[in-house]
């Protein structure tokens, strides 16, 4: 057998393969003996029929298999005798001659790890959001969890506010004949006023309504493909076809007003479900919880900022069968958000042409992201799985490691997915270390956001 590895690009190589029928004997006749064992032909007894009714039977399938194998076990031979390369991604077979009894030839295409030479960052700035909780942003939460546990009080002959309740029944109405349109009524609809959702002309005409009020209103409706919920709300996705203005009478069943509890030692037990009783420290754990909540958001901000400083300073080249991958596993997310299967009319070359650019750009972290590893020798020790899960469980529940190592035994994926996650918070925190981070108050930061959206729509092709 003979073997040539020839690099066709900074990270792919070719590995041409050649073998002699001689080479590939001994293989072929012990796939043979393999297959009589199994064979019931008649005139013979079970897995005793000769050796060349079995070849003139099956042998060209059989040796198609032994040369795949042969090919699988030649390069496998290559990669695991030469140390100055790593393989990544899955190896293609772009091209496989053979003919039983014949000579072999041929090619396997694969992707190879490259070097990164990791840039010195200590010049590059960042701007991290360095949050910082307002009392008014504790009153804010304080005033969302009353409005919570309100109770709702109807209004006998007063008018709708807008933030309060209301009951509707909403009948289209023909504008040619001035008629209901028989077979398109909502009933009993109800809703707050000040419901995000809410389509905004019905909101502006309910303000200042009572219960028994009955009047029309006209209302834009987009055109969907599919069947409406009902008209009193927008949707969150668009269709073709456009809008249409449609005419609805609205009888106003009940109109009920929020009835905010007072802010006791009640309200506190139960909005916090028996943990605080006395409001002040109910307002500083709430006050805790906020800038808990703030600092991963601003963790979460800057992380997308390192990975596009890290990819903007870093073009390594990506391995094309690195970039297959993950289209796949973008392929398979589909699928899953498809009860296992594609959509019929999914277009499988748009999509992945489309999609490419990330899987690039992921491919390309995946390289720099391993190399730090590498370099800083990371690992991830059962203390710090601890921590992991006693955060995910804000400290409810502590994880032995008793429990560790049977969960490596158990749900080894789920353990696998926990120790890549940890290990890409300490690249994290290493690269944020090596960064030149300017903090920023919410405003400063908001400002900042602005003014490079503004960058990137003047730009913009």
């Amino acid at each position: 057998m003979d073997t040539t590895l020839s690099k066709s690009s900074p990270v792919e190589y070719e590995l041409d393969i050649h073998a002699t029928a001689e080479d590939l004997k001994p293989k072929l006749k012990e796939a043979l003996k393999a297959q009589r064992k199994n064979m019931d032909v008649q005139g013979f007894r079970k897995g005793k029929a000769p050796l060349g009714l079995v070849k003139k039977m099956h042998g060209e399938a059989i040796g198609y298999k032994v040369a795949e194998q042969f090919v699988q076990e030649a390069f496998e031979q290559e990669v695991e005798e030469n140390d100055d390369i790593e393989p990544l991604g899955q190896p293609e077979l772009v091209d496989l001659a053979y003919e039983l009894d014949e000579d072999l030839h041929a090619t396997i295409r694969f992707g190879v790890r490259p070097r990164v030479e990791l840039e010195d960052l200590s010049s590059i700035q960042l701007s991290m959001l360095e949050p910082e909780v307002t009392d008014e942003d504790v009153e804010q939460e304080i005033e969302r969890l009353r409005t919570e546990e309100a109770d709702l009080l109807p209004l006998e002959d007063e008018p709708a506010g807008d933030t309060d309740y209301v009951n509707i029944d909403l009948q289209r109405i023909d504008p040619q004949t001035d008629t209901p349109i028989i077979g398109d009524k909502d009933e009993d609809l109800t809703f707050f006023l000040d419901d995000e959702r809410l389509k905004e002309e019905l909101r502006e005409a309910l303000v200042g309504k009572k219960a028994g009020d009955t009047f029309r209103v006209e209302m834009s409706q987009e055109q969907p493909a599919h069947q409406h919920e009902g008209p009193s709300h927008q949707h969150e996705h668009q269709q073709e076809g456009g809008e249409e203005d449609r005419l609805y009478e609205v009888t106003v069943n009940d109109v009920k007003r929020r009835d905010l509890p007072p802010l006791d030692e009640e309200f506190v037990r139960r909005a916090s479900e028996g943990e605080f009783h006395d409001p002040e420290a109910f307002r500083t754990d709430i006050r805790e919880r906020l800038q808990a909540a703030w600092d991963e958001r601003a963790r979460e901000m800057v992380q997308g900022e390192v990975i596009d400083k890290m990819l903007e300073l870093h073009p390594v080249p990506v391995p094309e069968p690195v970039i297959e991958g993950f289209l796949d596993s973008f392929m398979k997310q589909v699928e899953e958000e498809n009860d296992g299967e594609l959509p019929e009319d999914f277009d499988e070359e748009h999509f992945r042409q489309r999609n490419r650019r990330d899987a690039e750009d992921q491919g390309r972290w995946m390289l720099i992201r391993d190399q730090i590893i590498e370099e800083e020798g990371l690992e991830v020790s059962d203390e710090d799985l601890q921590a992991f899960f006693a955060e995910q469980s804000e400290g409810e529940d502590q994880v032995s490691p008793q429990q560790i190592e049977q969960f490596r035994h158990t749900m080894p994926q789920m353990i696998e997915r926990v120790e890549q996650q940890v290990l890409s918070d300490k690249v994290y925190d290493l690269l944020l270390d090596r960064f030149d981070v300017q903090p920023k108050s919410r405003e400063e930061f908001e400002e900042e956001m602005q003014k490079q959206q503004q960058s990137r729509r003047r730009v913009a092709p």
